[in-house]
């Protein structure tokens, strides 16, 4: 390669040498991850719906998703990190169809690692309650995702559109889900990020690019907020 076209890389030499000498291995993966990041959204919002919502109000999220996206036919619906399930209720009330199909996958005793300042390892806890669901659809699987999603995957037939709803916030555990549900994932499969850049981090966009890295897929983004924290994603490959 020529001089004249080879690539400046000083800055990012310097950039890796001060977060290296002065940082944490965190620090210069999520340094690099956030420019990943940065550059990818740069060019993925061209066809995609983008939506200014309430936490509060992510039921309207949902909503678009399912009428315009799912547009309206039996789901297979499974929900990694429910929690207290209030997103798993309101795809419930979406998909009315007595032939949708509804999982939920969590632990419920938080989350199993340290995540951000304010959600540390136990966050989001609900001291092992299981959500009361009254829908025979519904499903709970409890435990954390290592030691429960594969045997559910190799036991799991898909039978109507399938949605994986990510809301596992951690990127060792995105990316244990997606690699593990691989073998079911297809063209036309919608995803589906709950913290995809929440606050900075950026976990589950990892998870989501390494993935399609390993596995050989890609996807667009069909809906967002705003602020790129809610996302849903459609495989194209």
């Amino acid at each position: 390669m020529h001089k004249e076209n080879q690539p400046d890389l000083s800055g990012v030499v310097r950039s890796a040498v001060y977060l290296l000498a002065q940082g944490t291995p965190e620090d210069f993966n999520q340094h690099y991850r956030q420019r990943q990041f940065r550059a990818r959204a740069s060019v993925i919002d061209e066809a995609c719906m983008v939506m200014d919502f309430s936490y509060e109000k992510r039921a309207e999220f949902y909503t678009y998703v399912y009428n315009r996206l799912v547009r309206k036919v039996p789901v297979d619906y499974l929900e990694f990190g429910v929690a207290t399930g209030e997103s798993f209720q309101a795809w419930l009330g979406l998909s009315r169809q007595p032939e949708s199909r509804f999982y939920g996958f969590d632990s419920f005793e938080g989350l199993p690692e340290n995540w951000q300042e304010d959600s540390p390892m136990g966050a989001y806890s609900t001291g092992g309650q299981v959500p009361q669901v009254d829908d025979p659809r519904a499903t709970f699987i409890k435990g954390l995702f290592q030691q429960t999603v594969d045997d559910f995957s190799l036991g799991f037939t898909p039978k109507n559109r399938l949605v994986l709803h990510m809301d596992a916030d951690l990127y060792s555990s995105t990316l244990y889900v997606l690699m593990t549900m691989n073998r079911h994932i297809r063209p036309g499969t919608l995803l589906l990020f709950d913290e995809f850049t929440a606050r900075g981090f950026t976990d589950e966009f990892a998870a989501l690019e390494d993935f399609c890295a390993a596995c050989g897929r890609s996807y667009v983004v069909r809906a967002r907020r705003g602020d790129f924290v809610k996302l849903a994603v459609e495989i194209t490959a």
